[in-house]
């Protein structure tokens, strides 16, 4: 048998250390080993979880889509019945205004413009709106659109002088 040669002590420190390095490492790999595996583990889970709540998400989207949708139906209908409520105040304004007319009473020219302007907006909106009944009142705002350029004409507004 072939005697080697002796190592020196430095050597022989180096190799202890690197077997020591090498124990080091496969220590920390075998400690690292279930906390890969946990991981690996849990993955799944955590797509899974991320899956539901953009599900859920988009559920609860839907859902608030729809009732979004449903008030702003309930809105419009609000809105018709308000504005269809305006135009019969604007007209019955306008009628009662023709039978203040009609019994002879003196109207001022402010007034006279203020039923203007009412006779204006609600011409307006009957014409925007066809499904409106509208057909009471022509007589009664033909007559007072007359009236008012008749007494402009001769200057017989009531003043507060009258």
């Amino acid at each position: 048998m072939k005697r080697q040669p002796a190592r020196s002590a430095a050597s022989r420190r180096r190799e202890a250390e690197g077997v020591r390095n090498m124990q080091t490492i496969i220590s920390i790999l075998t400690a690292c080993v279930p906390i890969v595996v946990a991981l690996v583990g849990i993955i799944p889970t955590v797509i899974s979880n991320r899956k539901k709540t953009q599900e859920s998400i988009r559920t609860s989207s839907e859902a608030t889509e729809k009732q979004v949708a449903k008030i702003q139906s309930t809105l419009d209908a609000h809105i018709r019945e308000d504005e269809d409520e305006k135009a019969r105040n604007q007209r019955y304004r306008i009628l009662r205004f023709y039978d203040e007319m009609c019994e002879k009473r003196l109207h001022s020219e402010s007034h006279f413009e203020d039923i203007l302007d009412d006779i204006d907006s609600y011409e307006a909106y009957c014409a925007g709106h066809p499904k409106f009944r509208n057909s009471r009142g022509q007589a009664a705002m033909a007559a007072i659109k007359a009236a008012y350029a008749d007494i402009k004409a001769r200057g017989g507004f009531l003043t507060h002088e009258d």
